[in-house]
């Protein structure tokens, strides 16, 4: 889940507990050669805290990233798909950097304080998915995002949890915890990988994928409003009278790429609907407005079609079926009796 500029939202992340109820620590030779995450992070500021930028961006290479080297380069920081990653990189530590002053003590329990949340959450998803397939997530640092499922360069799914964001985020667990296991169980069983952002495929994929992870998360955890499934208060406040407009508008753009071909990164018309950013990029929409449009055209197809039934779909079945729920509600069909 792409965080959002500015979110109400969680206790720290543990990777140790994934393996209940089925999920499991991702592994690479790499990886488990990597102490655990807080006491790299420890080694790392005790060393660089009192350090000029450039020495400790090189400590964080030394103690984060080094021992990790292969889901910061495929997943956080996704090399391939970002050639400014340097560039991002650099401002967004420097930022990150000047905020462990005031909580980096937290992460060593913040990295523990999930166990718990995990092992109910776990057991509930298994309620809906089973826990085939061992789904498996690293807990990592990272500035630029709380929670995103990615791939390794073996081809693994895993699901990258940033300790120190969802810290500062304070986010609700029940809710962040579904929808980023539904994430990893999807890529695990239909093949709709990085939270849909995949080359070749269309913005309606990533609409799909994220309505219906956040619809997940109404199965699995119910009882929060919709500005709490879409981490977003004023994304929940959006009246349904907006989804008429809000459709015809998405339609129009639907079939832009989500990874421009020429540029090797992320489309704007994707950032536009599903990236936070203090700058609002639609005038009347707030940001990450895919996500509420998403939600709210999976409430559309779940009339028709059983959770199950619409997260066994491909992401060519799961594009043409979004599309129909957009025409839907462009025409004027509503979500009363969610």
């Amino acid at each position: 889940m792409k965080k959002p500029a500015s979110m109400p939202v969680l206790l720290g992340v543990t990777a140790m507990a994934l393996a209940i109820s089925g999920f499991a620590l991702a592994s690479s030779p790499k990886h488990d050669a990597a102490p655990p995450i807080e006491q790299s992070f420890t080694a790392f500021w005790q060393a660089a805290q009192d350090k000029p930028f450039a020495e400790q961006e090189a400590l964080w290479d030394q103690f984060i990233e080094q021992p990790r080297e292969a889901v910061y380069q495929s997943v956080v920081w996704e090399v391939r798909n970002n050639p400014d990653w340097k560039q991002g990189k650099d401002r967004s530590l420097k930022s990150r950097f000047e905020e462990y002053r005031r909580m980096g003590g937290d992460i060593p329990g913040g990295v523990h304080a999930i166990d718990a949340a995990l092992g109910v959450q776990a057991k509930r998803f298994a309620q809906y998915f089973g826990a085939s397939g061992q789904p498996r997530a690293i807990v990592v640092l990272a500035p630029d995002f709380d929670a995103k499922s990615g791939v390794m360069p073996n081809g693994d799914p895993v699901l990258a949890l940033a300790v120190d964001s969802l810290l500062l985020e304070k986010a609700q667990l029940d809710i962040v915890l579904p929808h980023e296991l539904f994430h990893l169980w999807d890529a695990e069983h239909s093949g709709i990988t990085n939270d849909g952002v995949m080359p070749d495929t269309h913005l309606l994929l990533p609409l799909f994928e994220e309505g219906l992870a956040t619809y997940v998360s109404t199965v699995v955890s119910p009882g929060h409003t919709d500005g709490e499934y879409l981490l977003q208060n004023d994304l929940g406040a959006l009246p349904e009278a907006r989804l008429n407009e809000a459709a015809r508008r998405f339609l129009r753009e639907a079939d832009v790429l989500t990874i421009d071909p020429a540029r090797h990164r992320t489309s704007d018309t994707y950032v536009h609907w599903f990236e936070g950013n203090s700058t609002p990029f639609q005038h009347d929409l707030p940001n990450r407005s895919g996500y509420w449009l998403g939600l709210h055209a999976i409430r559309v197809l779940a009339r028709r079609h059983s959770l199950s039934e619409m997260a066994s779909w491909s992401p060519a079945r799961a594009e043409k079926e979004i599309r129909a729920a957009l025409l839907m509600l462009a025409d004027g069909g509503q979500v009363s009796g969610h």
